[in-house]
């Protein structure tokens, strides 16, 4: 008997706790600023996956072809045409193509110094928990100011960004293992 083949993809299935802490923390002092940047998506961590939903629409994945295919017709919703839906101008935007930033642009980004200590970089990643201790505690700036090139008061807009990288690397395009792609920050950057 064949067994389907199944994409290996990524499911996010309970929020990070650790997310979910820094977002309250955001919410009450710059929850406007956030859903600026990033629009609906925070409504993100308040959702709870059902991963039998998920499970069952993907027996529908076709892989090679990335449509939801089913017995006949295909789903293949196309950024334009959920634009559409939603009444945006999608022609007139411009397209955000994030590449793999060096850890150094990468740490600049981010307000940091230059750290080679900092290992995954090199593989083009960092880890929530890094995120969280460096800008999402009230007193990551005091915590690792050696690491930072920026003054306290700078930090709190690298603080956002930082939590928008968190974001969109936990709920949007999860890596394995909990890996956020350092690339996501230049999504930011062209967001902010």
């Amino acid at each position: 008997m064949a067994y389907p083949h199944f994409p290996n993809t990524q499911m996010v299935v309970k929020v990070n706790p650790t997310l979910k802490i820094w977002w309250r923390d955001i919410e009450k002092n710059r929850g406007l600023e956030a859903n600026e940047l990033l629009g609906g998506l925070t409504a993100l961590i308040s959702v709870e996956p059902d991963r039998h939903v998920i499970k069952a629409l993907l027996k529908f994945w076709d892989s090679e072809r990335l449509v939801f295919k089913f017995k006949d017709f295909e789903l293949t919703p196309t950024i334009e045409e959920i634009g559409g839906f939603l009444g945006l101008p999608y022609k007139e935007q411009e397209m955000i193509v994030p590449h793999k930033p060096t850890p150094r642009s990468f740490l600049k980004q981010m307000g940091m110094r230059c750290n080679p200590s900092v290992l995954c970089l090199k593989e083009g990643w960092i880890s929530l928990e890094f995120l969280y201790a460096r800008f999402g505690d009230e007193e990551g700036y005091e915590n690792f100011s050696r690491e930072f090139a920026c003054s306290s008061a700078k930090w709190e807009k690298y603080r956002l960004n930082a939590f928008a990288v968190a974001l969109l690397g936990s709920l949007v395009f999860p890596m394995e293992r909990g890996k956020i792609h350092t690339s996501l920050s230049y999504v930011v950057r062209m967001l902010a």
